[in-house]
């Protein structure tokens, strides 16, 4: 099996910038308590005011966000993906777009061939397949937010013209017979 860490491409210039999420969304926001209290609540940013934005599909910081026809996808490889809406607003352009905080559910299939610093981030990563049972996950035993997605999750983002993603693979264990 082959799996890949999305990432954001650094390449696109003046992509959207949510202000204030780090300070708003607290850590237990995917708790089932609170996602009770959340049911019919939607978060709302603005955006660092910039010359050109542009509405990109996969946000990293300061948490994980991806645009609604991506998170479409999501749900339909995986239903059970925890997402939160957030809209961000640009007030200058008079626009708002609507972008989704998810939470992948955390896995422990971190090899014992990963490696690590003193530090405690990731040197080499690893993973460990045969206990992966999710087409998109997190990675527990790891400092790192990572977002884990398979290689039929890959094919099918590429298919579709998704902007603002950067795929890299991941190396598995090799398991010896």
């Amino acid at each position: 099996m082959r799996y890949f860490i999305v990432a954001e491409d650094d390449r696109i210039q003046g992509r959207v910038e949510p202000v204030g999420i780090s300070e708003a969304i607290r850590k237990d926001m995917f708790s089932e308590k609170s996602a009770q209290e959340q049911d019919n609540r939607t978060f709302q940013f603005s955006i660092r005011d910039q010359s050109a934005v542009e509405y990109v599909d996969w946000l990293e910081r300061p948490l994980p966000l991806i645009s609604d026809r991506l998170k479409q996808l999501f749900i339909q490889i995986d239903p059970d993906i925890e997402a939160v809406p957030l809209v961000l607003t640009d007030m200058k352009r008079v626009r708002q777009e609507l972008y989704w905080a998810i939470k992948p559910p955390l896995i422990e299939c971190l090899s014992e061939q990963s490696e690590f610093r003193k530090d405690g981030t990731l040197k080499r990563l690893v993973i460990c397949n045969h206990q992966v049972n999710r087409p998109i996950f997190q990675m527990k035993g790891i400092v790192e937010k990572h977002i884990f997605i398979h290689l039929a999750v890959a094919e099918s983002m590429l298919r579709r013209d998704y902007r603002g993603i950067r795929l890299r693979r991941v190396e598995t264990e090799v398991e010896e017979w």
